[in-house]
């Protein structure tokens, strides 16, 4: 008895220990568990007794079976399928007592294709031959569509109206080896089209074989700079080319499917003039709900052009699906323009017509009775094809708690939180409010809150732009004329009125009270602006070096330039360029400016018009050798005449003027240094904001107001000259840490301001003020704690005292501590 009891219980134990671990196994390969697995073969594998499967067979001879082996010995040993000696052989196919001539291959790209007996074919029957209507597909294991996923996903796109591919489930034989259930995918050919209720017209795609090169050298672990493994750089390829060659018609609309594809890519075409738009919205609203993001490689995109309607439509092809979602097909892509670098899914949400058409669609595919519906109407064919896979799969159900989980997601990012930060600029007939995005998503400001609770019209179309790379949103300025709709008051907030791009919901926002800039003039740039290069005489531009040229001699800019990043942009003197009715050059690219001793670059406005350069955010380096700023003159928005933002830029032995009534430069971020150069005129000389600077013999003659002004960052300073300063001569202010040695500073105003935390030492040279204080430190911030002075052999002069300290600070001369004060300075041993 003890002897059946320890055998019992050991069975039992092992027993359960292999449940453990088999469910452990399951569970890593995605599967909800053992006990699910019990279920499923309990109750689907007799169901799948309810259909019987189709069958097909497939007989190929013995000389062409060899060759299908080579084709599959070598994908196994390389890990993809190339096209070379994968060629078709003879083959006849019977199903339900009739046969057919056809011609055979292995298809596919990767090894999946390949694996055990399931090998992947692609078919093409004979002329007016077929099976289930369809001349040229695809048989292949279950698995490499994910079963009833991608029958699902075919299903949904054909009740959208988009292009779909016959797909579904049999038993195929091959040479008489009976190898299971496969599934059958159509293939691309005219049959496709009349299943889809479309006139014939070309089915292309872009030609992924110089993609797979690329892959190949991965896999080899072979590394090196292959641009032609790219989007931008595969050809145009029409399914049944060969057949083009016999129908001039189809050749014709092939022309112009090329043509359009071609000057979309450029971004010479805007998608929504190439593309049927509530079609490719439709696709990818269902790629969202099928979390099939994966099928968005631009090398597994299909498409037919409607010869009718002049437009390119998507076709419905491997979802890659289905898998919870994270993100939507749209997200983080839209900036505002169009560029010919931008991936093809980036190209296309950069429309704004075809944005607004896919969030729509979002809106409609992520409601509940959406997918309530849809598995309404297909649930009897859903049963049938599940049957058809439950008698060799039986645990490979459809989970449609995948699909109910997504819809939920979506809706969840479309209900953003809050659309952007928005900042109160100015007040008055017309408002002025900086936005800056903080959403992947774009948003559409619709307009302010009047009084009266209408929504006064921003003065022109607003689109925030998503903010990308993980970097802090690029700030934009909007216009919104409010006349006298809106009584200003104390304390009484200004509203935004604003909706996801495309959107039925419209939302709400309070702005804040205070402007963004605090202080600075920083206008906003965002990436909206283009410009075709190849037009202007003055340009050259070198893709293969990625080097955009101003050639010698005087130009004429009279609109705005906008230079794209990923480029060099140099010139070499004798170069002059005139800036004129009010144009900027606005660069993405670093700029290598090079003058020359006796013959300096000049960039100038002879109408004064108020142009400027601007460098945003450009990368590398950014060097001026030689070069100089004659002026633009002043301009309305009160923005720099050289604005350079989170960029590194040297500059040495260059001029730069201005008009009294502007500021000279402005640099925010970034890193600046400045060897050997000059300022004359202009309002503000120098700002630096938030960046690390070095600054050498500068010389600052006759600012209007201030000339050097740093807040936060640090700067070192050796041999400054500062005179004839109508303001202020040196400010600190931001808890700006700045290092001052051999500099002179005569001013009209305060020579050394600091405020804010802001710490200095300074030694050598002369701080003086005329009408001011030599020194004068406000009294101890609250945010950023004392400002810090350490003055050592300089000079100190001012009117009425050489110092004014505010309370709570550390300043000292020459060792000795110089107390807070009201009206004199007051030293202590």
């Amino acid at each position: 008895m003890k002897r059946k009891l320890i055998v019992l219980f050991s069975s039992l134990a092992l027993v359960l220990v292999g449940a453990w671990l088999a469910d452990r196994k399951l569970k890593g390969h995605g599967h909800p568990g053992l006990a699910r697995f019990m279920h499923q073969l309990w109750v689907n594998y007799p169901a799948s007794f309810a259909v019987e499967p189709v069958v097909l067979s497939l007989h190929v001879d013995q000389r062409d079976l060899d060759a299908i082996h080579e084709v599959v010995q070598a994908a196994r040993e390389r890990g993809v399928i190339m096209p070379e000696g994968n060629e078709y052989v003879p083959a006849e196919l019977t199903s339900e007592g009739s046969s057919f001539k056809a011609k055979v291959r292995i298809k596919g790209k990767m090894s999946d294709h390949v694996q055990g007996s399931k090998w992947s074919f692609r078919v093409i029957a004979k002329k007016d031959d077929g099976f289930m209507g369809m001349q040229r597909f695809s048989l292949q294991h279950p698995g490499t569509r994910n079963y009833l996923c991608d029958w699902f996903f075919h299903r949904l796109s054909a009740g959208e109206g988009i292009i779909a591919l016959r797909y579904g489930f049999i038993r195929l034989e091959f040479n008489g080896e009976d190898l299971g259930v496969y599934a059958y995918e159509e293939h691309f050919g005219p049959e496709l089209l009349a299943h889809n209720g479309r006139l014939k017209g070309p089915l292309f795609r872009f030609d992924p074989g110089l993609f797979w090169e690329h892959r190949l050298n991965m896999l080899k672990k072979v590394r090196y700079n292959e641009p032609f493994g790219t989007y931008q750089a595969s050809a145009v390829d029409a399914f049944g080319s060969s057949d083009l060659g016999k129908d001039s018609v189809q050749r014709a609309y092939f022309e112009e499917a090329v043509a359009k594809m071609d000057a979309f890519r450029r971004a010479e075409l805007p998608a929504s003039r190439v593309f049927d738009v509530e079609r490719v919205a439709k696709r990818h609203a269902i790629l969202d709900l099928v979390g099939g993001h994966h099928s968005m490689d631009w090398s597994d995109v299909k498409f037919y052009y409607d010869p009718v309607l002049k437009r390119i439509e998507p076709v419905a092809y491997e979802s890659f699906s289905a898998f919870p979602i994270r993100t939507l097909a749209g997200y983080g892509r839209y900036i505002g323009h169009q560029d010919p670098r931008m991936d093809l899914h980036d190209a296309y949400f950069n429309d704004p017509d075809l944005f607004r058409a896919y969030v729509h669609e979002l809106e409609r595919v992520s409601r509940a009775s959406y997918l309530d519906s849809a598995f309404a109407v297909l649930g009897p064919a859903l049963d049938s094809a599940s049957a058809l896979i439950y008698r060799e799969f039986p645990y490979k159900e459809l989970d449609r708690s995948i699909y109910y989980k997504n819809q939920a997601l979506i809706r969840k990012m479309l209900d953003v939180p809050k659309g952007f930060h928005a900042y109160l600029n100015s007040q008055g007939d017309t408002v002025r409010v900086t936005i800056v995005p903080i959403e992947a998503l774009p948003i559409q400001v619709h307009g302010a809150v009047a009084d009266d609770g209408s929504i006064l019209p921003v003065a022109e179309e607003v689109i925030v732009p998503s903010r990308t790379g993980g970097r802090p949103g690029e700030p934009m300025e909007i216009l919104v004329p409010v006349g006298d709709a809106i009584t200003w008051l104390p304390g009484k907030a200004f509203r935004l009125k604003y909706s996801v791009l495309g959107a039925s919901v419209v939302k709400e926002l309070e702005v804040f009270p205070y402007a963004y800039t605090d202080g600075l003039m920083i206008p906003a740039f965002t990436k909206n602006g283009t410009t075709d290069l190849g037009a202007l005489p003055y340009l050259h531009v070198e893709e293969a070096t990625n080097t955009i040229q101003f050639l010698p001699g005087n130009w004429t800019v009279s609109t705005d330039l906008f230079l794209p990043e990923g480029y060099t942009v140099r010139a070499t003197a004798p170069l002059r360029l005139d800036l004129k009715n009010g144009a900027r050059i606005i660069s993405r690219s670093p700029f290598h400016w090079q003058g020359m001793e006796d013959l300096a670059l000049v960039i100038s406005s002879s109408d004064m018009s108020g142009g400027g350069l601007v460098l945003l955010e450009t990368g590398g380096t950014n060097g001026f050798d030689k070069v100089r700023f004659e002026g633009f003159g002043s301009n309305a928005d009160g923005s720099a005449a050289l604005i350079v933002q989170g960029v590194t830029v040297h500059l040495s032995d260059c001029t730069l003027g201005e008009d009294r009534e502007r500021d000279i430069m402005l640099a925010v971020r970034g890193e600046v240094v400045i060897k050997n150069c000059t300022f004359t005129g202009g309002r503000d000389q120098l700002t630096l904001a938030y960046a690390r600077n070095e600054l050498a013999g500068l010389t600052m003659l006759g600012a209007r107001d201030d000339a050097l002004s740093i807040k936060g960052g640090a700067c070192t300073v050796t041999g400054l000259s500062v005179e004839g300063a109508r303001g202020m001569g040196l400010k600190l202010d931001e808890a700006a840490a700045v290092t001052v040695t051999g500099s002179k500073v005569f001013s009209s105003k305060d020579a050394l301001h600091v405020s804010e935390g802001a710490k200095v030492g300074y030694r050598g040279g002369a701080l003086v003020a005329t009408e001011g204080h030599g020194v004068d430190v406000e009294a101890k911030h609250d945010r950023h704690g004392p400002s810090t002075v350490m003055l050592k052999g300089v000079k100190v002069e001012g009117l009425p005292e050489a110092f004014r300290i505010g309370k709570g600070n550390e300043v000292s001369m020459d060792g000795r501590t110089i107390a807070a004060n009201t009206n004199t300075s007051k030293e202590k041993p």
